[in-house]
């Protein structure tokens, strides 16, 4: 690692350095997923990481997942191309422990806990956040490693169309727009995706709409409705034969579905007091055939639908700080019909309350900043869970020394408890203890952050000898190192996480999660061009082949690079994207060959 840390030291030197002078204002950026009220970035006594419209414009990235890349301790891992299942590693924990939302919306799915970023695109998301660590004091069930939250209210007006079209037949078209005026807040975006894949049947096609509005009634009372849809429609070009002794081609195994979220968020503030509401509704559908399967013609359809209710109260006091209570009521409901597995109907339904302190101390030297929860999650099916956390940092003149120590919780889904054959209704919640130490930079030009953090993990769901069982214990512990700093029409980004994790019955690393990764992107600004250059690197890594003997294998390192270059004309921007330039072969799960090299060309239109 020490190598590694010199050169961080010279990448961003300002950061670093101790200051002669007066430090410039700290990074104002808001996030509003740490806590549960607003605070910025630079205040938090949280490992959190904001990314805006115009990083994810810079990168020209058109899926969420791709702009999680180079977030320090978030790993994503794709089976194949664009489009298929992409699932997300934090600190370690597994891809059901991280929490997704939209708009505060849960998106996990209820069948089997995690989310899959395959299908979720960019298209009219205004911003990205990212907070690392336990939060179910907060969340509840899902938010053990972390969570992340997909925000599309706008800021200002705009109105933005992009175009681009590339080799092996892609195609991508968006329009959204914004009006902000006076009380009323009103977006929409649409996209259309096409793309033939880089083998035959390895196809994929999606499209995405959302909106959303707001008005505010009277001084303080605010009403808003925030809508979104996606389906896709993707082929899957190989899978093991019969014997599980080679990879055949697939040609007519499709996978299409469709995912809807639907809330009416509503918000009162008053002086020192402000309440929130918020009812909505997620649901999603995944529909699978192949009449040619290695054992014969295979079908499935799944559909689930989460139903919650949400509301806070909270007070500013002098003395106390801002005080927030809150309650929740979930109710997830699935139903599985294939040849193997039946759902009827089956339903898990969850009531909790939580309560959490937001203080700040003034000091002589600085302040002190504290975030304390505590939440009480009750289910009628697996009893209650109380979850703990406590966050405390110290903030002088730029820098930033936090601690914080949690513990978080993940819920048996649906389909662990009550999947024919191998359900467990006798299961219980997975646990997490969690504890870590940081230190932030924050400069007018610039960021640094180092994390350290350890979690050790008790009572996982896996597979036992005839159904799901808490039959596992992990830890995992690391360091993970981010910074950003501009030098006049230059900028540097980079990001690098060392992880030890370890199944405690084994002693093996867990599967899938690298001890080295990181990620370095450089940008140039020569009016009217921009460069911009990113480098993306994944250490060996433990994985399960899909092949007789079914064991765990060595997965290759691999390291990629995008490059985009885009001239600025006014509200026109054309831009040459070249994505893996190097034309590495790589497979992020083992098994599934990753996209090759492809160059594309488009062109932005944006008025602000």
């Amino acid at each position: 690692m020490k190598p590694l840390l010199a050169v961080l030291f010279l990448i961003f030197p300002t950061p670093l350095a101790a200051q002669a002078t007066a430090v410039p204002a700290a990074n104002a950026e808001i996030v509003v997923t740490a806590s549960a009220l607003p605070e910025t970035t630079a205040s938090t006594p949280a490992a959190a990481t904001v990314i805006t419209r115009a990083e994810i414009e810079l990168r020209e990235a058109r899926d969420v997942a791709d702009v999680l890349r180079e977030v320090p301790g978030v790993n994503i891992m794709r089976t194949g191309s664009p489009g298929k299942i992409a699932t997300m590693f934090i600190r370690g924990g597994s891809s059901k422990q991280a929490l997704v939302l939209w708009n505060g919306i849960e998106l996990n799915n209820p069948y089997f806990s995690g989310y899959n970023f395959g299908q979720l695109s960019t298209a009219g998301v205004e911003r990205v956040e990212v907070v690392r660590g336990p939060f179910s004091a907060l969340y509840g069930s899902e938010a053990v490693s972390g969570v992340v939250n997909v925000l599309t209210a706008p800021s200002a007006s705009h109105l933005r169309a992009d175009v681009e079209a590339g080799e092996e037949g892609l195609f991508n078209g968006a329009i959204s727009g914004a009006y902000v005026n006076g009380p009323w807040s009103t977006h929409v975006a649409l996209e259309q995706r096409q793309d033939e894949g880089f083998d035959v049947n390895d196809d994929f096609e999606g499209t995405s709409l959302l909106g959303g509005a707001q008005y505010s009634i009277a001084d303080g009372l605010t009403l808003g409705l925030l809508a979104r849809h996606s389906r896709y429609d993707l082929g899957i070009p190989f899978i093991p034969n019969a014997a599980g002794t080679a990879f055949q081609p697939s040609p007519e195994r499709r996978e299409e579905g469709t995912e809807s979220q639907l809330a009416v968020p509503f918000r009162y503030e008053r002086g020192a007091q402000a309440y929130e509401l918020r009812i909505s509704e997620s649901r999603r559908s995944e529909d699978f055939a192949d009449p040619n399967g290695p054992f014969g013609p295979d079908s499935s359809a799944t559909d689930s639908r989460v139903r919650q209710a949400f509301a806070t109260a909270r007070v500013k006091t002098a003395s106390f700080g801002a005080i927030t209570i809150g309650g929740e009521y979930e109710r997830a409901v699935v139903d599985n019909q294939s040849a193997f597995l039946v759902l009827n109907e089956e339903k898990r339904t969850s009531r909790s309350f939580f309560i959490e302190d937001r203080f700040s101390l003034p000091l002589t030297n600085g302040s002190l900043e504290i975030a304390a929860g505590l939440r009480h999650d009750d289910y009628d099916q697996i009893g209650s869970e109380l979850s703990p956390r406590l966050g405390v940092a110290w903030l002088r003149n730029g820098h930033k020394l936090r601690a914080a120590y949690g513990q978080a919780f993940r819920a048996p889904a649906i389909g662990e408890l009550y999947a024919p054959f191998f359900g467990n209704e006798d299961l219980d919640p997975e646990s997490s203890r969690n504890a870590e130490i940081g230190y932030e930079r924050f400069t007018q030009h610039g960021t640094f952050s180092v994390t350290a953090f350890r979690s050790e993990y008790e009572g996982l769901i896996f597979f036992g000898a005839t159904r799901y069982e808490n039959i596992a214990e992990a830890t995992t512990q690391g360091v993970e190192f981010g910074g950003a700093q501009r030098f006049g029409r230059a900028s540097v980004t980079a990001s690098y996480t060392w992880l030890d994790t370890e199944d405690e019955a084994t002693g093996q690393p867990l599967l899938r999660r690298p001890e080295h990764a990181g990620s370095i992107a450089f940008g140039y600004d020569f009016d009217p061009f921009t460069l911009h250059v990113a480098v993306l690197h994944n250490g060996q890594r433990d994985d399960v082949t899909d092949l007789f003997p079914y064991g765990v294998v060595q997965n290759d390192a691999y390291t990629t690079a995008d490059l985009m270059f885009r001239w600025n004309v006014g509200a026109l921007a054309p831009y040459v994207k070249i994505e893996n330039a190097l034309d590495e072969e790589y497979e992020e799960v083992f098994g599934y060959r990753s996209g090759g090299r492809r160059a594309i060309i488009g062109v932005r239109y944006d008025i602000r």
